[in-house]
C-alpha cells in the first residue's frame, strides 16, 4: 500500500506542478512615532497627490523568463519533498520540505498577482495563482503531518488543486519547453 502511495505521489508530482497560493503574512501594524513629525513639504503645482502609475506589462520575452524565475523554487521545494518521501525520511524532514514547499507557493502566488504579464498570459496567471490559493489549506495539513501517510495524503490533496492546464498555457504563450521535472531535482 505504501509503494502504492508513493507510486502515485511520484506520478502526479511528474506532471509537473507550477502553482502557488496567497496567504503572505501580514505587515506588522506601524508603530507609534517618538520623533516630532516632518514639517510638510508645500506643494508647487498640480493635483495633491497624482494616482500611482502602472508599470508596464511585461514583453513576452522578459514574461518568459520572469516566469520561470518565479515557479522554480516551488518546483525544486516539491522535488525535494518529493524524494523525501520516496526514500523514506523521517516524517520531520518532510514536514520541513512541506514547509519549505508551501512558503514558495505562497511567494508564487504573490509574484503572479503582482506582475503586468502580457495580456494573453495574464488570466493564466492569475488561475494559477488562484489554484495555489486552494491548495494552501491541504499544504498546510502536510507541514504538520503526523505520519509519512498523512504526508503523501495531504500532498496528494495539494496537487489535485494544481492547474496544470494554464501552466501548459504559459508555457506555450511564452515559447517555453514543457515542464521538465530533471529541470528542478538536485
Amino acid at each position: 500500500m505504501r509503494r502504492l502511495i508513493t507510486t502515485s505521489l511520484v506520478l502526479l508530482l511528474a506532471s509537473g506542478c507550477a502553482s502557488t497560493a496567497d496567504g503572505a503574512a501580514e505587515p506588522a501594524a506601524p508603530t507609534a512615532q517618538t520623533a516630532e513629525p516632518a514639517t510638510p513639504t508645500p506643494q508647487t503645482s498640480g493635483p495633491a497627490s497624482a494616482p500611482p502609475s502602472e508599470p508596464p506589462r511585461l514583453g513576452a520575452e522578459e514574461a518568459a523568463v520572469r516566469y520561470l524565475e518565479i515557479v522554480r523554487p516551488y518546483n525544486e521545494a516539491l522535488e525535494e519533498l518529493e524524494t523525501a518521501i520516496n526514500t523514506g525520511q523521517p516524517v520531520d524532514v518532510q514536514r520541513e520540505h512541506a514547509t519549505a514547499t508551501l512558503a514558495a507557493l505562497r511567494a508564487e502566488m504573490k509574484v503572479l498577482r503582482g506582475a503586468r504579464w502580457p495580456a494573453k498570459v495574464e488570466r493564466h496567471a492569475l488561475s494559477l495563482a488562484d489554484a495555489g490559493k486552494q491548495a494552501v489549506p491541504s499544504w498546510e495539513a502536510a507541514t504538520i503531518a503526523a505520519t509519512s501517510e498523512d504526508m503523501v495524503t495531504a500532498v496528494l490533496a495539494a496537487l489535485e488543486h494544481d492547474d496544470q492546464a494554464a501552466a501548459d498555457a504559459i508555457r506555450r504563450l511564452l515559447s517555453l519547453d514543457q515542464y521538465d521535472e530533471s529541470d528542478y531535482s538536485s
